[in-house]
């Protein structure tokens, strides 16, 4: 009996960390807190691995930047911040893209590139997040962010 348990157990967890095989709404807010925990911690090889190779953004600093070009940014700390908050106000599946708005309060450190922009700031922010289902996973497709008055 012991060793069914265990048996049991075994497959629940291994269904537990195999990928999803299909896009859900929870797995895209998982992926979106993913993209947010990556860039509080300036985790650039993590950033590498979850960006499509076609990612590109409209960046607050108003300026369209590729995957390459992001990820170098956030390993230099050019994208870091002091404060960052978020606030999800719809989410949608299509197919296999998955799209996440709302809002942002965020104070840039000193030395990041909205910093020296916006100094001592806490900017509020409108977004927009893509994900592209690929292989039993959302990866970060494109990205609108853009700084609005309080």
């Amino acid at each position: 009996m012991r060793q069914m348990l265990i048996g049991v157990m075994g497959l629940l967890l291994m269904g537990a960390a195999a990928p999803d095989p299909e896009p859900t709404e929870a797995s895209l807010r998982a992926a979106d807190a993913e993209q947010m925990r990556i860039i509080v911690e300036e985790d650039a090889a993590a950033q590498q691995a979850f960006m499509h190779p076609n990612y590109m953004i409209n960046a607050p600093a108003n300026a369209v930047k590729r995957k390459a070009e992001v990820v170098a940014m956030l390993g230099r700390g050019d994208i870091a911040s002091e404060t960052f908050e978020r606030s999800i106000e719809a989410v949608a599946l299509t197919g296999n893209v998955g799209i996440v708005m709302g809002r942002e309060a965020v104070t840039p450190a000193p030395a990041s590139n909205l910093g020296r922009l916006h100094p001592g700031e806490t900017l509020q922010r409108r977004f927009t997040n893509v994900f592209l289902w690929e292989g039993g996973r959302w990866m970060f497709l494109a990205r609108q962010a853009s700084i609005v008055a309080p």
